[in-house]
């Protein structure tokens, strides 16, 4: 079955889940990371992962969320990663393309204090790292991460040979089915063993739904285009995507 690895449902109310997931099932999508991006909603996603067990968790502070942060939110986070069910830490990262965004010099340490934090706890780290890839690449080298997912992975074959190389995974969201998407020929660089797709829900609908609210049910066409392009059987893709999310997230899946 298809796993979305990384969606944000944090903003669903509670009503609106049983649906999501009925949804889900009926296109064979079996696991869900419901992805936080600050304390506050690290605590929904673990409200969400104890009613659901299709819903697995990631919990962090993401690079447009590290201001404003008080004393002890490493403390709070670790509280938080203690959850069985929080299976990641993440979203965390850095970012390099939006000016409205805090500046790198604020987002960097809070990316440091975090993977420390994933490297002490043995869980992957959640990566974003928009127009700073081989930075954020070699922050995780240097602190000893040793897992690691980049999560809807845009950047070009260099940084991706950095990350392959380095030992980490790539995810790769609805923006590989766009039209002209320069994705196609990144994907095919990538091994088997470190692939992941996602949707990103909300944002990223795959075609045909591009421009609507993406939903963990969509990850399919993210899968079916990337298995056209390995020129693979989507069944087989779906193998490999089981294979891989138990290994690196240590985890059974949902059946």
């Amino acid at each position: 079955m298809w796993i979305d690895s990384h969606a944000h449902l944090f903003d669903l109310a509670e009503n609106e889940l049983p649906e999501l997931i009925a949804e889900a099932r009926r296109e064979s999508v079996s696991t869900i990371i419901s992805t936080a991006t600050d304390l506050k909603n690290s605590e929904t996603v673990i409200s969400q992962c104890v009613s659901y067990d299709e819903i697995l968790g990631a919990a962090g502070i993401s690079p447009f969320d590290v201001q404003n942060q008080n004393s002890t939110w490493q403390d709070e986070l670790r509280k938080l990663l203690n959850n069985p069910r929080m299976i990641a830490v993440g979203e965390i990262g850095i970012d390099n393309t939006n000016p409205t965004y805090p500046a790198l010099e604020e987002q960097i340490p809070f990316f440091r204090e975090q993977l420390i934090i994933a490297r002490e706890i043995d869980k992957p780290a959640v990566i974003h790292s928009r127009g700073a890839e081989e930075m954020a690449v070699e922050i995780c080298l240097e602190l000893g991460v040793k897992k690691a997912l980049f999560h809807c992975f845009t950047g070009d074959s260099r940084s991706l040979q950095k990350i392959i190389e380095s030992g980490y995974s790539i995810s790769f969201s609805g923006i590989v089915t766009f039209k002209n998407s320069p994705l196609d020929d990144i994907v095919k660089l990538v091994p088997d063993n470190r692939l992941f797709i996602e949707t990103d829900a909300p944002y990223l609908a795959p075609v045909p739904f591009r421009g609507q609210n993406n939903r963990p049910a969509m990850v399919r066409y993210t899968g079916d285009k990337i298995a056209a392009i390995k020129g693979i059987s989507s069944d087989d893709l779906q193998v490999i995507l089981e294979d891989n999310f138990r290994r690196l997230f240590s985890v059974e899946l949902s059946t």
